[in-house]
């Protein structure tokens, strides 16, 4: 019973979403501001809208597909997109109790997000999709603690690009041969198996030493989730088993909510 409604909640990308709260949550905690509720529905309910909104449109185009993703998404089609656009709305009215400079930040980001969902079958091509979600993904989370605090951290924005950008490219490689099954184009079908490992390495490596240059209490938390991420690449087989690596990978981001009273 609990793993089926955890199995959904991965399906309608709600640890994702839950993730990125607490990741938010623990950035404010550190650069010391209070963002107000509003903004952690509003950062909530987008990462939720993206997710949905991409999930739905790949499963409308794989329709052989078996994923169990794809065929969820597909058989309530109708229902998740009543609960988007109501989501939206909500949302919308949400913008006008924060504050102008954050809504003009999250403005910028919005349009961003909606050009990946036009051209991310072209990003892909290019070997860019992952990264450039991660970047998005990035900048959502830091944009409220830089904002409010007036601090802009160079070290920190980086490693969460990069641990992020480990995070999409990881499971790529896990999923490759679904996804070139079912005609889709990631990082992982556009690049050979052992060179993909070695450059998960390569950026474990360098997401650690940037950690541990910058050693702080925050920094810890990048140091755990980059060693996790280099275990999820050394012992593959291990966490393939019953999808280990979707719930220990995405769990990396829900790790912070131990560290913010470091």
């Amino acid at each position: 019973m609990i793993g089926r409604a955890y199995r959904t909640a991965q399906i309608l990308s709600i640890d994702i979403v839950i993730g990125a709260v607490i990741l938010l949550r623990f950035f404010c905690a550190y650069f010391d501001v209070s963002p107000g509720w509003e903004v952690y529905v509003l950062l909530g309910g987008t990462v939720w809208l993206i997710y949905a909104t991409d999930h739905l449109r790949d499963a409308e185009k794989s329709v052989k597909s078996k994923r169990e993703r794809y065929l969820f998404h597909r058989r309530n089609r109708k229902i998740l997109i009543a609960v988007a656009i109501l989501t939206f709305l909500f949302l919308s009215c949400l913008i006008l109790f924060i504050p102008r400079v954050i809504f003009l930040g999250g403005f910028a980001l919005s349009i961003l997000s909606f050009v990946y969902l036009l051209v991310q079958h072209r990003l892909s091509r290019f070997l860019s999709k992952e990264l450039y979600v991660a970047m998005v993904y990035s900048c959502g989370i830091l944009m409220v603690p830089f904002l409010l605090s007036q601090r802009f951290r160079w070290d920190i924005l980086i490693l969460l690009i990069l641990l992020t950008f480990v995070n999409l490219v990881l499971f790529s490689w896990y999923e490759r041969d679904d996804d070139s099954s079912d005609g889709f184009l990631s990082i992982a079908t556009e690049l050979d198996s052992t060179q993909l490992e070695k450059v998960i390495l390569l950026l474990t490596t360098v997401g650690l030493s940037i950690s541990l240059l910058f050693f702080s209490s925050v920094t810890l938390y990048f140091t755990v989730g980059f060693t996790i991420y280099a275990l999820m690449t050394i012992y593959p087989e291990w966490f393939r088993v019953n999808h280990r690596y979707r719930a220990i990978g995405d769990g990396v981001f829900l790790l912070p909510i131990l560290f913010e009273w470091l």
